[in-house]
Order: structure tokens, then sequence, then C-alpha cells
């Protein structure tokens, strides 16, 4: 058997570095997860046009309820969709700013690229400070926010986890 010359040596030192299997599992997650959210956020935009619809359905909802739990959570989505039809330009532009930031910082980590996490990080936490600021104050708008920042939080904490195959570039 011959040695490996010089040049194969040449060669390994410029080949670009393995996607680690966690790595690639959480961007590819990622990548269908910013397409669910660019569909969603349009969608949201596009079919709350007209709240009066929903919110009749609800209020009927809510006379038969009468005054439990149900009443209360009726009463909270009636306010989480007006509040979502004053502020709908404001979630359109910020969700897909941030879906878009979410998108640019896996197709950074994917080039292992340290900085891919930052801009994944903004993309993920950004969307609760909003949520929180816009639907806080309502239970259905604090379960919402709740559910979504636990998502983000355990994707956070899974890309943290794989920060020693990050170069800073």
């Amino acid at each position: 058997m011959e040695s490996p010359g010089p040049t194969n040596e040449i060669l390994s030192e410029h080949r670009p570095k393995a996607l680690p299997g966690m790595l690639n599992v959480l961007t590819i997650l990622t990548f269908i997860g910013c397409g669910i959210a660019y569909l969603s956020t349009c969608y949201s935009y596009i079919a709350g046009d007209d709240p009066e619809k929903q919110i009749e359905k609800l209020h009927e909802a809510r006379e038969k309820a009468g005054d439990g739990f149900w009443a209360k959570m009726i009463d909270s989505s009636i306010d989480m969709i007006q509040k979502s039809y004053e502020n709908r330009n404001l979630l359109l532009i910020s969700g897909l700013i941030f879906t878009t930031l979410c998108l640019i910082g896996a197709l950074q980590i994917r080039k292992l690229k340290r900085t891919g996490y930052y801009y994944y990080l903004v993309g993920e936490l950004g969307p609760l400070v909003i949520m929180a600021g816009l639907f806080g104050s309502s239970f259905f708008g604090t379960v919402t926010t709740l559910f979504g920042a636990l998502i983000a939080i355990v994707f956070v904490i899974l890309y943290s986890t794989q920060l020693k195959y990050l170069e800073n570039k």
C-alpha cells in the first residue's frame, strides 16, 4: 500500500466539514417550520379580513356556554380575534421578518457559521415578545404565547447544545 501523498493531505484540509447529524435534523425541521410559518402568516392575513363572521359565531357559542370556563375561553378568543384584526399588518410584517430570520439562521448554521445561531435566536424569540405584548392580557392569548414559547425554547436549547460545531466566521 502506498502512503497518502501530500496531495491527499492538502485535499483533506480543504474539504468542507460534515454537518453533524443533530444539526442536520434541526435545520430540516426548521425549514419545515419556516414553510408552515410563511403559509400560516399569509393565510391569517388573508382569512382575517372579515372577523365579524368569526365573532358572530363565537357570540352564539358564548350564549350556549353560560358563565363557566368555556365562556371565559370564548370571550378570550373574541378578544384575540379583534386584536389580531386591529394589528394584522404588524403581525404579517413581523411574521415574515422573524420567519426569514429563522430561515437565514438555519442556512448559516448548515454552513457551520455561529452567526446563524444568533439570527435564529432573534427569529424565534422576537415573535414571543410581540405576542405577549399584543395578546398577553387575554387567557387564550397567554396560552397561545406559552405554547409558542415552549416550542421556541426547546429548539433554542437543542441548537445551543450544538454550538460547539459552529465556527465564528
